[in-house]
């Protein structure tokens, strides 16, 4: 008798799922099995943290060093807000020559894997930090930020209590928590090597991000399972700059210009958050994340039979690595670069659910 025959929600036209599990090509898990596989099971989400230094030698940023420290701090914890590790990040501040932006990069890329066609895909330091939990001070920083004293004297609005976001953002100025998220965003993953017009390499390398875009010889689009789930169709991403989402008129994507993470300036007086798309981007580079609900594959608001037979199909392909994963790994609900027997058991307890939270 499977697992799920005592279910309230099993009937006679639904799907058992342990009978089904059992008939695929890595058909391992009985009942018992699924039991002892409690253990494995995450039982609670750990806290990535920052670390922020300056390197300014002319002390060019001392005026709002503490300043741009604390927004710097604030913005790291909205994206912390689904990250899946323990980790200690660390940021180091640079002075910058941007007029409108706040440059920012990984420090290191760590190598990944190498695809069929001898590609070597390559993920950000901060990435790899979160899933191993390195402490900040173990290796050289994870994230370089670099602000212009100008852009921070002339532009940005520095909010009285950045981590409660309550006052209201001054019109004339940028808000500073927002551009370090966005900032951050690229220090995570929104990065990479494609030419921005032609969607072209230098070389043999890919980052986890590039993996993800396509280029049609017109425009630019993000194709990750998690964020076109969330946004039901490919993701229209910045001509010119692809790793930012969504375009001007008449490129695709205008809908996309209110997101932190959008290809145009942020707008002045407005406060941005990290969106769930950002969010989903981020899972399908292979930023481990915390989904609201991961078990939903097809993001109908609903672990039902459609996301069974999802995850049954990643569960035979096993390896995250396999060409034949789905961009992402979304199946991968532990973050630990298999589909496996644990995964499985935290599908069974959504699927029990239903409904998403």
């Amino acid at each position: 008798m499977g697992v799920f025959a005592g279910s309230r929600r099993l009937s006679e036209g639904s799907l058992d799922i342990t009978r089904a599990m059992t008939g695929s090509l890595r058909g391992r898990v009985a009942s018992g099995l699924v039991w002892l596989a409690l253990p494995m099971m995450p039982s609670a989400v750990a806290e990535v943290t920052y670390r922020v230094t300056f390197v300014d030698t002319d002390g060019l940023l001392a005026p709002w060093q503490a300043q741009i420290e604390s927004h710097l701090l604030a913005a790291g914890a909205l994206w912390s807000e689904r990250l899946l590790g323990n980790a200690e990040l660390w940021i180091e501040v640079h002075p910058g020559a941007a007029a409108s932006d706040v440059p920012c990069r990984s420090f290191t890329w760590s190598y990944l894997e190498t695809l069929d066609n001898a590609i070597d895909v390559y993920e950000t330091g901060a990435s790899i930090h979160v899933r191993n939990g390195f402490p900040a001070a173990t290796f050289d920083p994870d994230i370089i930020v670099e602000i212009n004293p100008a852009f921070v004297e002339n532009d940005l609005w520095f909010d009285p209590d950045p981590m409660a976001r309550t006052e209201t953002v001054d019109v004339a100025r940028i808000d500073a928590v927002s551009q370090f998220v966005r900032a951050l965003g690229r220090g995570f993953a929104f990065d990479g090597w494609i030419n921005g017009i032609d969607g072209t390499y230098p070389g043999n390398s890919r980052s986890t991000f590039d993996r993800l875009l396509a280029f049609d010889g017109v425009d630019f689009y993000l194709n990750g399972a998690n964020a076109t789930g969330v946004y039901q169709t490919q993701i229209p991403m910045t001509f010119g700059n692809p790793f930012y989402v969504g375009n001007e008129s008449p490129r695709p994507g205008v809908d996309l210009l209110g997101d932190v993470m959008n290809g145009m300036p942020l707008s002045r007086g407005v406060r941005y958050w990290v969106s769930d798309l950002d969010f989903a981007i981020l899972q399908d580079a292979r930023v481990p994340i915390v989904l609201p609900c991961p078990c939903d594959l097809n993001h109908d608001a609903l672990i039902d039979d459609a996301d069974f037979l999802a995850f049954t199909d990643a569960y035979d392909i096993y390896d995250c690595a396999d060409a034949a994963m789905p961009a992402g790994c979304p199946c991968d609900f532990n973050a630990d670069a298999m589909v496996d027997d644990a995964d499985y058991l935290i599908f069974f307890i959504s699927y029990e659910q239903l409904l998403c939270p």
